[in-house]
């Protein structure tokens, strides 16, 4: 599928301008909230002279390292073609120049919402609402106004006497996107029961997602890891924020038809990738009698299902965990620290997964078919956290050392039998 104009040149700069824009409003943005942050504690303990004096700036290598992956996602993903499925002669499917630009554009927002939960995280293991809860409404609106920028997939259509033909789409909540809404009609979306659940989906994120001060989207008030959200906020933005989105979700009924089974999609993920860490939680802090992770993890995987859906979601999700593992065993060697943010291991989870999506997808479409199956791995995922959290709270530093070996032991097996399975 050749690259249109204004071809290969123009869009790398086009792109390289594009990350520009991300350095810049990145610094601008979350780096001047973390500099309010530091500031504040300053005041509370050395003063703001003793902080200011060990501050370093680096908005010219975040400037830098923003251009380099822009343009190199947009080379993976427009010049490439990387995350197309392909047909039966290995060619990528013919989606058009939009849709896999659109698509490029969507995913460079949705990084740099991780790039900023991930900063702020690392430095005081908070995720604030500031990020999380614009980044799922932009979700969203995104997949309304350009359903083709979720994740590609093919879609079989069946023909008499000659083999299946394999058509471009996108994946929605339950399969392909353009060949669900061929296929029921698109009299469904405007069904009255279609937009009772998504009032029913979006109330539940917004009963879970939100704080009462919405969560605390302004700087965290006390040092580092035990930082606490500022005082909160008055009622009413927080209702305003539900009824708001009941009139755009009605808006968004009343039209019908592809956009609003691309923001239903949305919808979907939210909910069932932010249930999935918020059961996980629950279990793990159950099981230590205390706090395991924040809700800003869950509240982070909801807005990551609003850009991918649900699907792709609980791979992030998967591979957040093993990402997290590992990151855990490097603290637990380097520093001696059991405690670390789970932020960052989701958020490379979720880039993991639109990096990989074609070969991810390939190896797990047949078991997001198979519903029981699906169901069974997460309640497994869910109950051997909270149980694996339990025993390793009740041994000491020599056994832990050797439930670190055994765990990574299993895990490579894992992965092995996987790859055999696969293969």
């Amino acid at each position: 599928m050749p690259l249109p104009d204004p071809g290969i040149l123009v869009g790398g700069v086009i792109a390289a301008l594009v990350g520009g824009l991300f350095g810049w409003t990145q610094t601008a943005i979350t780096g001047r909230w973390l500099a309010a942050c530091e500031r504040g504690l300053a005041e509370g303990t050395a003063g703001e002279a003793g902080a200011a004096g060990t501050a370093v700036d680096r908005s010219a290598t975040i400037f830098g390292a923003s251009i380099v992956v822009v343009v190199g996602l947009w080379w993976w993903e427009v010049c490439s073609f990387a995350e197309l499925p392909r047909d039966d002669s290995g060619a990528p499917l013919a989606f058009t120049f939009a849709a896999v630009a659109g698509r490029w554009l969507a995913h460079t927002l949705l990084l740099w919402l991780l790039a900023a939960a991930t900063w702020i995280d690392f430095r005081y293991r908070v995720i604030p609402d500031w990020v999380t809860i614009p980044g799922l409404l932009a979700g969203l609106v995104v997949a309304w106004l350009a359903p083709g920028t979720l994740l590609p997939v093919g879609a079989e259509l069946a023909r008499p006497f000659a083999t299946a033909l394999t058509l471009p789409d996108v994946l929605g909540w339950a399969g392909p996107l353009e060949q669900a809404v061929a296929e029921r009609g698109a009299w469904v979306a405007s069904h009255p029961a279609a937009l009772v659940a998504g009032l029913v989906l979006f109330s539940v994120w917004w009963r879970i997602g939100t704080g009462p001060d919405l969560g605390g989207s302004g700087p965290p008030e006390g040092d580092g890891a035990m930082a606490t959200d500022a005082p909160a906020s008055p009622w009413w933005p927080r209702l305003g924020l539900l009824v708001v989105g009941w009139l755009v979700l009605a808006g968004a009924w009343s039209i019908g038809g592809l956009r609003f089974e691309a923001m239903f999609t949305g919808l979907v993920g939210a909910v069932v990738a932010g249930g999935v860490v918020w059961g996980t939680r629950a279990g793990a802090s159950l099981a230590l009698g205390r706090e395991a992770m924040g809700l800003g993890d869950v509240t982070l995987m909801a807005m990551v299902g609003a850009w991918l859906g649900w699907q792709a979601s609980m791979l992030a999700c998967f591979l957040g965990v093993l990402f997290g593992l590992v990151h855990g065993v490097v603290q637990i060697v380097r520093h001696r620290e059991s405690e670390l943010p789970f932020g960052p291991s989701l958020c490379a989870g979720t880039v993991a997964v639109m990096l990989g999506w074609r070969p991810l997808w390939r190896a797990a479409a047949a078991s997001f078919a198979e519903t029981g199956q699906l169901v069974g791995i997460i309640l497994a995922v869910v109950v051997g956290t909270a149980l694996s959290l339990w025993v390793w709270s009740s041994l000491g530093p020599a056994a832990r050392r050797v439930a670190l070996a055994a765990m990574l032991l299993l895990g490579a097996l894992l992965i092995g039998w996987l790859m055999v399975l696969q293969g």
